[in-house]
């Protein structure tokens, strides 16, 4: 996950639950009196449509679908859009050319599971202040085997950055750098992994050392969230599976609120962006 191209190109859904924007815009008002979920509103305007592209072949018992999606929000923002329309086709292009060569591969062997491929990468809308657009993305791929398999993926949108064009970044890239922010958060996310995975096995954690097996912030993909719609006020982590234990565990995304000592290691131009969360 270390370029602009790995985290846009590439999914178990995930596995527990946490509140959508739509969820917590719903319970939440600004300063100014306008609910948030008026202030997403606002920024999408007229015209923008959500995206939802499928594409479906069967070859007599082969089949192979993909799907891709993203919301209106990133739609109403047409360099955005461009480059998701362009990771969308490049990711089409390769699952068709997947599925041909395994076609070909598995053509003298009755194995229907060698040769169906799937492929659905949904963008959702994590925050949406003034300046940045926070998304997530869950992507699922299934390419012959026992089971497929789910990856994260995240994108912010700086629509003040290039003279007021905007420009694409990693999330994690507003802080002065991963390992900043791996000393200075990796306590608080190892307790919030650690009592994520208490209430998914349902056992006591209570005594266990949350820093055991707790993986680097490079193995994760850092996600913003905002409860104001004004500010950033909680990072969220989210790891797929095999990150933090076995295939059978599952993914996970567990949450932390922005601390001070987090807001110091945001990049001076950033700061602003964020406050203090509970």
């Amino acid at each position: 996950m270390k370029s602009f191209g790995v985290f846009l190109t590439a999914a178990l859904p995930v596995l527990i639950a946490c509140s959508s924007p739509q969820e917590m815009s719903e319970a939440t008002v600004s300063a100014s009196g306008e609910s948030v979920q008026a202030q997403l509103e606002r920024r999408v305007g007229a015209g923008a449509a959500a995206e939802n592209f499928s594409d479906e072949e069967t070859r007599g018992e082969a089949k192979r679908d993909f799907a891709y999606s993203w919301p209106a929000q990133a739609s109403a923002i047409a360099p955005l859009a461009a480059i998701l329309v362009e990771a969308r086709n490049a990711a089409q292009v390769e699952h068709k050319a997947e599925w041909e060569r395994s076609i070909v591969e598995f053509a003298d062997i009755d194995c229907v599971t060698c040769v169906n491929r799937s492929y659905d990468k949904s963008w959702s809308i994590a925050a949406d202040t003034p300046r940045l657009l926070v998304m997530s993305a869950s992507n699922f791929t299934y390419t012959g085997g026992a089971h497929g398999n789910t990856v994260f993926y995240a994108l912010l949108w700086d629509r003040e950055a290039n003279g007021g064009e905007g420009a694409a970044m990693r999330p994690v890239d507003v802080f002065v750098g991963e390992t900043a922010l791996e000393n200075t958060a990796f306590g608080e996310y190892c307790q919030a992994l650690l009592e994520a995975r208490g209430e998914r096995l349902e056992m006591n954690v209570d005594g266990l050392n949350p820093f055991e097996n707790c993986p680097s912030i490079s193995d994760l993909v850092v996600v913003f969230k905002s409860s104001n719609g004004e500010t950033l006020d909680q990072i969220s982590f989210f790891a797929a599976a095999y990150v933090a234990d076995s295939y059978a565990e599952g993914p996970y995304i567990f949450d932390i609120p922005m601390t001070q000592a987090l807001i110091d290691i945001v990049r001076p131009e950033y700061r602003a962006a964020f406050s203090i969360g509970e």
